[in-house]
């Protein structure tokens, strides 16, 4: 490349120049390939003009034609892999051909699974645009995708991911800057992924209304136990429940919602080895409603585990069976373990005989008051919003992070799978996104959602443990 010089007394101005003329104008839609002089006229270009909506629609459109031709490729190498293990079961192929195919396959579907995620991040990406300029242009807030806050001796960060995936609606929803005070003025702070069904309403209804309800709850009581901070997650859960069912009964709508939540708090009253006060330490609080899941990975030995810290709430669960065939409820296998009402019944003027994949949820008017809409033989809720609650310990020193997710991470993902995807990462939203990526590529079909909470201990409360170890010794 050829030299060229700058007069000294000139370089300043010589810097000025070709950056003026080599930096673009700041504001373009380069969708649209059009300059604008402020950012509110870009801003508005994006809100109003029918020209990017079209061009919008456009993308989007080539984009999911795309995908649809990917999606077949991936369908026709797994096929041929298929074939080829079964050739190699009945000793068609010699072992060189054998070797040969199986690397071309596995190199084939590798790259075409990139591709397609590439493609569905696209997309997704998109979408994000398209709701953060329509929440702009309301004046309505997103929720946070990344938090970092303090409590006790921890210093959390936490990170949340969600794509539309397959379905045609996103019906997932996640909250991870949840900020309650206890009575003594205590500070819990909590993390939730919900997983709306039959449409939006109810989800929507319970980002709005438990975070309130959880403080309102929290705060009649006389002081921060274990003991009343579960009783007031199970009345604030009631309470938001029968909040939407009496919106629900005015709309009649079937909407439901799962959730999976935890909530960790400060715990002053742990005694240490020596006799005193932990000063600092945590506990974690797990609630449960339906097939969200809670999972924890844990460093022992050197070893990572994958501890699951809630239990799905599936129909065909031993005592969630018999508790819906107690009030009149059939359980049945119809793809999935399902609850069904035992008759049909006349919802919002026509003949209904409906079923849900988990026992336990907000919302779903029909399983909760089957009675009320004729349903011969249910005797009460088969569905019911009464949550499974777990606490544990936080232990720094082995507890690495939590993972929540929705089930359409955990029907293509064990817990194990799940945590070493996360590891892999150097912070939890990283993490998050790369777990939603994951249970896309190897074939889930539903929305996907997942908030990663990873901890450390602060620098003072490491100097104090230290201490406290060598005088121990």
């Amino acid at each position: 490349m050829a030299a060229f010089a700058v007069p000294a007394a000139g370089l300043g101005e010589a810097i000025s120049q070709t950056a003026h003329a080599t930096v673009p104008p700041r504001f373009i839609c380069f969708l649209c390939k059009r300059k604008f002089a402020t950012a509110a006229l870009l801003t508005r270009h994006k809100q109003l003009s029918e020209l990017h909506r079209r061009n919008v629609a456009k993308q989007d459109e080539e984009m999911s034609q795309r995908k649809e031709e990917l999606r077949l490729v991936v369908v026709a190498v797994r096929r041929q892999a298929h074939e080829l293990e079964t050739a190699i079961s009945k000793q068609v192929l010699h072992d060189e051909d054998l070797a040969n195919q199986r690397t071309a396959l596995e190199l084939k579907l590798r790259k075409a699974l990139a591709e397609y995620s590439d493609v569905q991040e696209k997309l997704e990406a998109s979408r994000g645009q398209q709701i953060a300029e329509r929440a702009a242009a309301s004046g309505a807030r997103r929720p946070a995708e990344v938090q970092e806050t303090r409590l006790g001796r921890l210093a959390l960060s936490a990170g949340a991911a969600t794509w539309q995936g397959n379905k045609d609606v996103q019906e997932d929803r996640f909250m991870i800057d949840i900020q309650l005070e206890a009575p003594g003025g205590e500070k819990i702070i909590g993390f939730c992924v919900l997983d709306g069904h039959a449409g939006s309403l109810c989800v929507d209804a319970i980002v709005e209304w438990l975070p309130r309800n959880l403080q309102k709850c929290i705060k009649a009581k006389p002081a921060l136990t274990e003991e009343h901070l579960r009783q007031a997650v199970t009345e604030a859960c009631v309470l938001t429940d029968d909040e939407f069912l009496a919106k629900a009964r005015e709309r009649e709508v079937l909407d439901g919602s799962t959730m999976i939540i935890g909530l960790i708090y400060p715990d002053e009253r742990r005694v240490s080895l020596d006799g005193s006060r932990a000063s600092g330490h945590c506990r974690l609080l797990i609630a449960n409603l339906g097939d969200s899941r809670a999972v924890l990975c844990r460093s022992q030995n050197g070893r990572l585990s994958a501890v699951r810290l809630s239990d799905d709430h599936k129909p065909g669960r031993a005592d969630e069976r018999r508790r819906i065939e107690a009030k009149g409820g059939v359980v049945d296998v119809q793809g999935v373990w399902r609850v069904f009402t035992p008759g049909p019944a006349t919802f919002a003027g026509r003949s209904v005989l409906w079923g849900l994949a988990v026992s336990r949820a907000f919302g779903d008017l029909l399983m909760k008051e089957p009675q009320r809409f004729g349903c011969q033989g249910a005797t009460g809720e088969l569905v019911s919003a009464l949550p499974e609650i777990h606490t544990y310990d936080i232990n720094p020193m082995e507890d690495r992070f939590l993972v929540l997710a929705c089930d359409g991470i955990w029907d293509v993902l064990g817990d194990d799978d799940a945590v070493a995807v996360c590891v892999e990462h150097r912070t939890a939203d990283l993490a998050a996104h790369a777990l939603i990526r994951r249970a896309f590529e190897i074939g889930s079909d539903d929305n996907l959602t997942a908030v990663v909470v990873a901890w450390t201990m602060t620098e003072d409360s490491e100097a104090a443990s230290n201490n406290k170890r060598g005088r121990a010794g």
